[in-house]
């Protein structure tokens, strides 16, 4: 049961999406997919970061690594980027140990149908697009 606050927050939400003509991309049931399989992997967690519909800061945002308690909920999510590229710090004399798992990440995507974009070195799996936005889904 929504309380009169989440109720108020949802209807807000919706009339934003409908007076910005935001294209849905994703549904709660590919997020959840998502996330279970981020946490499923013991060896190759990813940092990510998100951005989230009505956010006014102009910074990007900050890397997160923590799959389980900290993700915003589904329907705020604008869009959300996985950083594939883990660097493991050697000590103070030796360079990081760089490990790229850009290429299983982007075929864990595609193989669970998520749709994303490469934005530099990040695979970006969108959660709403902006008319008239030109992106490039692998």
């Amino acid at each position: 049961m929504e309380t009169d606050e989440q109720l108020k927050d949802r209807e807000r939400l919706e009339r934003y999406i409908v007076r910005e003509s935001l294209i849905s991309v994703m549904n709660n049931t590919k997020w959840e997919k998502l996330r279970t399989m981020m946490l499923e992997e013991t060896d190759r967690k990813p940092a990510w970061r998100v951005r989230c519909l009505r956010d006014k800061r102009k910074v990007e945002p900050q890397w997160d690594g923590d799959w389980y308690y900290h993700l915003p909920e589904y329907k705020h999510i604008e869009w959300l980027e996985i950083y594939p590229i883990n660097k493991e710090p050697r000590g103070h004399v030796l360079p990081d140990k760089v490990t790229d798992n850009t290429e299983y990440f982007v075929s864990l995507l595609k193989n669970n149908n998520i749709p994303f974009s490469i934005e530099d070195e990040s695979l970006r799996i969108w959660g709403y697009q902006w008319p008239g936005q030109a992106v490039e889904f692998v």
